[in-house]
């Protein structure tokens, strides 16, 4: 089942990032993989549709750090494909939200879940966090036992705004789990343009700030938890398989899926190797009052 209200047109400035362009690349993968089965493993599925660091290990931190079961109610801001919000109600058992702004992975997402027959669990929303009517999300204010984002929010600069939305979606005591960027030092002027064109990304935090802006909006029991080693040996290593697999990539996707693809994981090793960008992973809970 889906949602959706009146929200702005798709902002198209963040397909400037190649990781979101292609799409039916995802849809190409799943009808060679899973044509034959009636219903698709969402864990096996998770290989294709997942786009962040460190696959299902990061999930399964995400359901030991909030405790869940299927009592639990998550919202997954930026949700994209679906994948995260999938693994986790598949091993949780608890209720996922899953929003996205992009209206053609919203509606790819949708179209996975149904596949894979969790659309009791999982429940997607059309939107934009900062904008959307909060009251219509899920139960609406203070019913959320966990939100959880990956790679995500680095896309936002207004981080006050986007953390009070949160935290008021959250009941007392419940928890955010975020992976992100922030700014480890000053960047380069060639940092800031890839960034902001390969990325889609400006005005990253630094730790002292992000960590002020989760106080602010009602965060405590803070861990800013430095990710960027194993991040910048991840990227570098997803570089390194994609290059070894264009032989085989390229007569299935086709040589424009190939270059946008390989672009992005370049500029990303590109931006990590220099030092100056951080990864992170905030584990916090809104205070109880």
């Amino acid at each position: 089942m889906s949602s959706t209200q009146d929200v702005p047109p798709d902002n198209d400035g963040i397909k400037t990032m190649k990781l979101y362009t292609h799409v039916e690349r995802i849809q190409r993968e799943v009808k060679s993989r899973f044509e034959n089965e009636s219903i698709i493993d969402p864990i096996a599925l998770s290989e294709i549709d997942c786009m962040h660091y460190e696959g299902n290990d990061a999930i399964k931190d995400v359901i030991h750090a909030m405790q869940l079961n299927s009592s639990s109610k998550v919202l997954d801001v930026g949700s994209g494909f679906g994948g995260v919000a999938r693994v986790l109600s598949a091993l949780s058992e608890c209720t996922t939200v899953a929003m996205e702004l992009q209206s053609d992975i919203h509606q790819c997402a949708e179209d996975l879940t149904r596949l894979c027959n969790q659309s009791d669990l999982v429940k997607h929303v059309k939107g934009d966090i900062l904008n959307y009517d909060l009251n219509k999300l899920g139960d609406g204010l203070s019913t959320f036992d966990g939100l959880v984002s990956f790679l995500v929010f680095l896309h936002i600069p207004d981080k006050v705004s986007l953390l009070n939305n949160c935290a008021n979606l959250l009941k007392a005591g419940g928890t955010i789990f975020v992976e992100d960027y922030f700014r480890r030092s000053s960047f380069t002027d060639d940092e800031l343009k890839s960034l902001s064109t390969d990325v889609f990304c400006q005005d990253l935090p630094t730790q002292e700030e992000y960590i002020a802006a989760l106080e602010s909006a009602g965060f405590d029991n803070i861990q800013f938890i430095d990710k960027t080693k194993e991040w910048a040996t991840f990227v570098a290593d997803r570089l390194e398989k994609f290059e070894g697999n264009k032989e085989s990539f390229i007569p299935f996707h086709g040589e424009p899926t190939y270059t946008s693809l390989h672009d992005f994981y370049k500029a990303v090793t590109t931006l990590f190797s220099g030092g100056n960008l951080g990864g992170v992973r905030i584990v916090a809970s809104k205070k109880k009052r």
